[in-house]
Parts: C-alpha cells; structure tokens; sequence
C-alpha cells in the first residue's frame, strides 16, 4: 500500500468552555447523542468541513450542540490531539479551542455545567478529560501573565470579583491589598468610580469600581502574581 491509499484522518474541532460559577470553574459537557459513547458527557465538537476555518467551526460546535447563540464569547486555540486511537470510528486529529463566557447557556436537558476539579485524563470519552486539564492549566497559567481574566467580568467591576476569579481558577487565597496594589502598579486594571450607592446605613467606606485597560488580550512581560 502507498501513501496515496492510506486511511485520510478526520480534522475535528473540540471547544472547552469555562464560566464562573456559584465559586466554582465549570466547563460545558453535553450529552452524546449517538455512539459511541451514547448518553455520556463529552465536549461539543463537529468535523470540520472544507468551506470553514477552524474558529468558524468551532463556534459552529457550540451553536449546534447547545442551542446557544451567545455573541458574548472568547475563543482562542489551544492545542492539536493526534493519538492514534482517540476516536473508535477511525483517525482523527482534534483541534482544541479554550472559550470563555459570561453569561453561561442555561442547564437543561443533555447540557452539562461541570466542577472542572471533577475532570480527570480518564473521566470523559475519547480523551476529552486531557482536553479539559490542558485547558484548566492552560488558562492558569494565562491569569498569571495576561488579563484573560477580563472575559470573565463586565465592563466595570469591583476589586473582589475579579480576585474571585484569581482564586478559583488558581486554587489559592491572595491578600486584597497587594493582588489589587501590583495591578493597578503594572497598568493592567484602572479605577473608573466609586459605588456610592453600595455604602449601607452604617456607613464606611464606599467601594471602587475598576477595569481593565486595555481592552484585548494583554501580555505582561513576567508573571505579576
């Protein structure tokens, strides 16, 4: 046999995404459908056709595995996944994008919105689990030198929801003052307003409203935290 009569492998397309949730990291898993693997948990994702980029399908795995059209999404690629048994039906090669919402598609019948710590390699069908866990680390590892935490929050935002989102993604407890302090230092977030209307009948201090500076992906020449 030849090169030319070799088995052509699939190009899918497989998106994790993340939202922040009741203090918890949550990826959306959906209900398979068909086999294999029917009526388990798996990432949304389709093959790629000829007429599409991968980012075009993508987008198109989440609309057409749940429904949701949500304009309010960041995508970025993550990584190729070519082991050579991966998918029982024959070879495929997956490339992985890593989303992030804020307003989550609503939990219903077949959507899944799952505590990332309750992902292992092994814990989802094909290797979706290392999928997850590369995703979970990848963004780690991002909070730490770029302000990807901005996809998670509105425009303007008090200073403890955005170190929310540092401690539950990171798995630690930060001090307000300095997580606050080193990024107001580096130019990453601003202050826009006070919250007067936070301030309760025992008066004290009224919060700050803050936000990030710039408005796309920025990255910091070494780890700020």
């Amino acid at each position: 046999m030849n090169a030319e009569e070799l088995e052509r492998p699939v190009l899918a397309v497989d998106v994790v995404l993340f939202a922040v949730y009741e203090k918890k990291l949550r990826v959306l898993l959906r209900t398979r459908q068909k086999e294999p693997f029917r009526d388990a948990p798996a990432l949304p994702g389709v093959a790629v056709r000829v007429d599409e980029t991968l980012e075009t399908a993508a987008r198109r795995a989440i609309e057409k595995k749940t429904q949701w059209k949500g304009k309010d999404l960041f995508l970025e690629q993550l990584a190729a996944f070519d082991g050579l048994y991966r998918d029982p039906r024959g070879r495929t090669i997956s490339l992985a994008f890593m989303g992030i919402v804020r307003t989550m598609p609503e939990e219903k019948q077949g959507i899944i919105w799952k505590d990332c710590r309750e992902v292992t390699e092994n814990s989802l069908p094909f290797d979706h689990g290392l999928i997850v866990r590369t995703a979970v680390q990848r963004l780690g590892g991002k909070l730490r030198y770029t302000n990807i935490a901005k996809e998670f929050l509105p425009d303007t935002f008090r200073i403890e929801e955005l170190q929310n989102i540092y401690e539950i993604i990171m798995q630690c407890s930060l001090n307000r003052s300095n997580f606050r302090n080193k990024l107001l230092k580096i130019g990453m977030i601003e202050q826009v307003t006070v919250l007067t209307e936070a301030v309760g009948k025992k008066g004290g201090r009224p919060p700050h409203l803050y936000r990030f500076a710039q408005d796309r992906i920025e990255m910091t020449e070494r780890d700020f935290l």
